[in-house]
C-alpha cells in the first residue's frame, strides 16, 4: 500500500518508542521513518541495547533489509558492524543472534514484523542477501546514471531478482554545483528512498539535508534542483521498479542557502526541523 511523500526530515528529531510496531522485539526501541497506510510496510530505526541476545531460533513473517548506522550485531554467528547490510527474506530462520555493546539499524519491513519462536520452514532463497560489507568494496561511478553529473560512484547492495528494486549507497565528492549555480528537477516512476548516512545534500525547494536525513519520494513528484558543497554518503533504495531519472528541460536557480520547505504528512509536521550544521572547527 501506498506511503505518504516524505521530503524530507531529520530522523534525530522523531521519538523512541518501545519495541516495534508487531510483535517479538520487545526489548528495543523503535523510530518510525514511514509506514504505509494499513500499518504494514514501514522504514524504521531500530535501536538494540547493550547485552541484547536471542539464543533459540526464530523467523520474521516480513521480509526484513537493514543496513548498521553504529554499533555492532552478530546474526548467525556473523558480524555486522557499521554499514554492514543483510536482506532476509520472509520465514530465514536466525539461529542466534546478540548486541553485546549494542547497536542501531536503519531496518526496512516489508509487511508488520511478527517474530515468531522456531524455525521458519520455508524461505526464497533468491531474495537472501546474508552480508555485504561496503567497506571492503570499492565505489563503481560505471552504475551511475549518465544523465547525472560526474564524480558520483555507487555500491550495491542488492536488486530484486523479481520487481528489479535496488539497494545501494551513493556517494558524491563536494563542490559538486553546474556551471551558473542552475540545474533542472527530476523525478522518476518509482519510489525512491534516501537516508543521508555523511555529508549534507542541499535541495533548491525543500532546504538542507544533514546526516539522519529521510526521505520518501514518491512517484512523478518533481524535485530539486539538488547539489552539495560538502559531499555526501547515502542510503538509497526503489520501490516499485528500478532506479530510472526522468529530468526537467528548465534549468532553475540553485542555492546553498536554500530554506528548509519540507513536504510532509501532516502528523511529522510537529516534528520537522531544519538541520542545523554543526561547526568543524
Amino acid at each position: 500500500m501506498a506511503r505518504p511523500h516524505i521530503m524530507f526530515v531529520q530522523a534525530q528529531d522523531l521519538p523512541w518508542q518501545k519495541g516495534l510496531y508487531g510483535p517479538g522485539r520487545e526489548d528495543v526501541e523503535m523510530k518510525m521513518l514511514s509506514i504505509d497506510e494499513k500499518g504494514t510496510d514501514a522504514t524504521t530505526i531500530v535501536r538494540y541495547p547493550a547485552g541484547w541476545q536471542r539464543t533459540a531460533p526464530e523467523y520474521n513473517t516480513a521480509h526484513e533489509e537493514f543496513m548498521v548506522l553504529d554499533g555492532e550485531i552478530t546474526i548467525n554467528g556473523q558480524t555486522y558492524d557499521r554499514h554492514c547490510y543483510g536482506f532476509f527474506p520472509a520465514g530465514y530462520t536466525r539461529e542466534a543472534a546478540a548486541s553485546p555493546k549494542g547497536a542501531v539499524l536503519l531496518t526496512m519491513f516489508y509487511d508488520k514484523p511478527m517474530i515468531v519462536n522456531g524455525k521458519g520452514k520455508t524461505f526464497d532463497e533468491k531474495l537472501l542477501v546474508k552480508f555485504v560489507d561496503p567497506k571492503m568494496m570499492d565505489w563503481d561511478p560505471g552504475l551511475v546514471d549518465p544523465q547525472l553529473a560526474k564524480g558520483v560512484a555507487i555500491k550495491p547492495f542488492r536488486t530484486d531478482p523479481y520487481t528489479g528494486e535496488v539497494s545501494f549507497l551513493y556517494c558524491s565528492p563536494p563542490h559538486r554545483v553546474p556551471p551558473g549555480m542552475a540545474k533542472p528537477q527530476w523525478t522518476h516512476p518509482m519510489v525512491e528512498e534516501l537516508y543521508v548516512i555523511e555529508g549534507d545534500y542541499v535541495w533548491g525547494d525543500c532546504g538542507r539535508m544533514g546526516p539522519g536525513g529521510y526521505a520518501w519520494w514518491r512517484e512523478d513528484v518533481y524535485h530539486g534542483p539538488s547539489g552539495t558543497d560538502t559531499g555526501y554518503h547515502l542510503f538509497v533504495r526503489t520501490i516499485g521498479g528500478p532506479l530510472v531519472n526522468t529530468f526537467a528541460t528548465e534549468k532553475l536557480p540553485f542555492t546553498w542557502d536554500a530554506p528548509y520547505n519540507p513536504q510532509i504528512p501532516d502528523e511529522l509536521k510537529k516534528y520537522a526541523k531544519g538541520y542545523v550544521k554543526p561547526k568543524n572547527y
